[in-house]
């Protein structure tokens, strides 16, 4: 049998590479923890529809809507980076299809019509959406949502009541509709 034997030069460098990776991984992994709206290639066009569709799925009210957090940018940076071109292609077309179809409908731009307008107008795709699990629309209120009440805007107006560290379990705290618990005022 054959004995395996490591010498200085080869333990120095496997030395090396491990302290350099518990160096590097630390901060490539934080990195991909943020998101800087100004990373979007998309046009302005674009990101109107996107923030138009956006703000018509969750609209300003007493707390900020999708607009004020730059869902549009958030979709199209998720769109870009984190799917595959066949489902980058579909979702695309379908945003393509909401501006043209909602401009021949509404008389106007999709992103000028008003609130009330925009929500009959995507109220069909919501219910195709609703239909088929598939549907580009379905998608596109996954990400407003996730990019929403991942934001800074929703946890700094009180939407999404996070505790970091609970404190203990207690299976009978007192609730009622005031209570904001994680995620439960949707």
């Amino acid at each position: 049998m054959e004995k395996n034997t490591l010498t200085r030069r080869q333990m120095v460098q496997r030395m090396a590479l491990a302290i350099g990776g518990t160096l590097v991984a630390p901060a490539v992994l934080l990195e991909s923890c943020s998101f800087d709206p100004d990373t979007s290639t998309a046009g302005p066009e674009r990101l109107a529809i996107l923030d138009a569709i956006a703000e018509t799925i969750i609209p300003r009210t007493a707390t900020a809507g999708a607009r004020d957090a730059r869902i549009g940018a958030f979709i199209d940076v998720m769109i870009r980076d984190c799917y595959y071109p066949d489902m980058q292609e579909k979702l695309n077309a379908g945003i393509q299809e909401i501006a043209v179809e909602g401009k021949r409908s509404l008389g106007s731009a999709f992103e000028e019509a008003t609130q009330m307008d925009r929500e009959a107008f995507l109220g069909v795709y919501d219910a195709a959406a609703a239909d088929d699990g598939s549907h580009f629309f379905r998608t596109l209120k996954e990400l407003t949502m996730l990019g929403y009440f991942t934001s800074e805007e929703a946890a700094a107006d009180g939407v999404v009541h996070y505790e970091p560290v609970p404190t203990r379990y207690d299976g009978c705290a007192p609730v009622d509709e005031h209570t904001k618990v994680f995620y439960s005022n949707i």
